[in-house]
């Protein structure tokens, strides 16, 4: 048995502080032997899955701690793969410490971060991605970041990796075959056949590269920044997308100094909105006021070189301006809408004006205003479609990849297969070299799902350090 299956772990794995209940896991070969010292009474035939009512009682001093539900499973069929045992007590950060205390006493440990899903990994119940799918779920904001996470959970990700590596495995056992053979007879090879697998190989691992930045923008949100001038309605735009009252809003130029960020959904994706400072010409630096306003426009100017998506919101009922003019010339090229707002007052100029001097031919979306306060329908339906661009799921790659770490691995393995291809087009490739890359692009394949990482301490340290103590 290895060491870390003689060790009995045990931890919180319900959030701290006061709560309806708190669940401790119990994982280990002496999980059950432990429930059974503090839990009574102790059925005599106890069923696995099933929730037993008792008392937590401190086998020294009889003192009984809490009433509890218990539930035992079994080793192959628990979440760790080892015998567990689940401790329900009543929540409240006193309590259940007292309860975990008393289990260390009586020989468990203290799990480590992620260490009942590190061995979930080791016991084969999860493979590298299902585990890292775990965090993601755990830390999930928004609905299609949950669903992204649940569908690699499920196994999405890795049935396409493992198709992968039986296909690249079949090649290499064939040229590692031929290989013997042209050793043995002196055979003449023909290359041509692998032309083809090799190359549906190297679009099926740039087609699923492809999927990295829209993977990110689902699982990690998008950042929305509202910029303009001074006064032009900033502030009151961002607080009707959030229904609420949170940035200040003033007739007074300069309201705000500083950025003011919020989150909101938006077609299933968290949308991290950002009002900024206004922007203007400020010529006259000259007091204290001036120095605090530059001080935010300098800011904002930074968020902007940040932002996925940038709203210009320009004020209609007031004439457009030189600077205004240079800060879309500044944008242009980045993602961004183009409100107008005010819209209920006497315009002071046209849209024709404005497509002219901004050289713009898009959309414009409207803010009409009511009693001060704009209409946000048509500044939402833009968001979203910007959404939709950046996170609409190519038809030949469902899925998709959110971590870095895979990012890396199939960059090398697809790079790997283009110089296979271009060992083949050079022709007559010794097939020692052939041979070679195809090993590499297989193992890097086989690293992703962590098939050949099990005694790889560093890679596994690194993954589970993320995970929260109690998973």
């Amino acid at each position: 048995m290895s060491e870390i299956g003689k060790q009995t772990i045990a931890a919180i794995s319900t959030p701290s502080g006061a709560g309806g209940i708190a669940i401790i896991r119990l994982s280990g070969a002496a999980a059950h032997t432990i429930a059974g010292r503090i839990f009574t009474p102790w059925p005599a035939d106890p069923d696995f899955f099933h929730l037993y009512l008792g008392y937590v009682t401190d086998p020294h001093s009889r003192r009984q701690l809490d009433q509890v539900l218990l539930t035992l499973m079994p080793a192959g069929r628990s979440y760790s793969g080892e015998k567990m045992a689940e401790i329900h007590c009543h929540g409240g950060l006193y309590n259940s410490k007292k309860i975990l205390s008393l289990l260390f006493r009586l020989g468990a440990v203290a799990a480590a971060p992620g260490e009942f899903t590190k061995r979930a990994y080791l016991n084969g119940r999860l493979d590298l991605t299902q585990a890292e799918a775990v965090v993601a779920v755990i830390g999930a904001e928004s609905e299609a970041g949950l669903a992204a996470a649940t569908a690699q959970l499920a196994g999405g990700l890795s049935d396409f990796i493992n198709k992968m590596l039986a296909q690249i495995t079949q090649i290499l056992a064939a040229v590692e075959v031929e290989i013997d053979l042209l050793a043995e007879e002196g055979l003449n090879y023909s290359y041509s056949r692998l032309n083809e697998p090799l190359l549906k190989l190297e679009r099926e691992c740039r087609s699923l590269l492809d999927s990295y930045q829209r993977g990110r923008f689902i699982c990690n949100g998008i950042k929305v920044v509202l910029a303009g001038r001074p006064n032009v309605g900033k502030s009151s735009l961002m607080n009707a997308l959030l229904a609420e009252d949170r940035a200040l809003v003033s007739s007074i130029s300069g309201t705000t100094r500083d950025v003011v960020s919020a989150t909101l959904e938006i077609s299933g994706v968290r949308v991290e909105l950002s009002d900024t400072a206004g922007l203007d010409d400020n010529p006259e630096a000259a007091n204290p006021q001036a120095e605090l306003e530059a001080l935010g426009m300098a800011r904002t100017k930074r968020w902007l070189e940040q932002a996925a998506l940038i709203l210009l919101v320009l004020d209609q009922s007031r004439p457009l301006t030189d600077f205004e003019v240079e800060l879309y010339r500044e944008i242009r090229d980045k993602p961004h809408l183009l409100l107008l707002n005010k819209q209920d007052k006497e315009p002071a100029f046209s849209e024709a004006e404005l497509r002219r001097r901004f050289a713009y031919t898009g959309e414009l979306t409207g803010c009409i205003g009511f009693r001060d306060q704009p209409r946000v329908e048509a500044v939402v339906a833009g968001i979203s479609n910007f959404i939709k661009s950046r996170t609409s799921a190519d038809a030949d790659c469902a899925v998709m990849i959110t971590r870095q770490r895979h990012y890396d691995l199939l960059t090398t393995a697809a790079d790997g297969l283009s110089r296979a291809l271009a060992l083949l087009e050079a022709g007559d490739p010794p097939l020692d070299m052939l041979a070679e890359e195809l090993h590499q692009i297989r193992f890097s394949l086989l690293e992703i799902t962590g098939a050949e990482a099990h005694d790889a301490e560093t890679l596994l340290d690194t993954v589970f350090s993320q995970f929260c103590v109690g998973k």
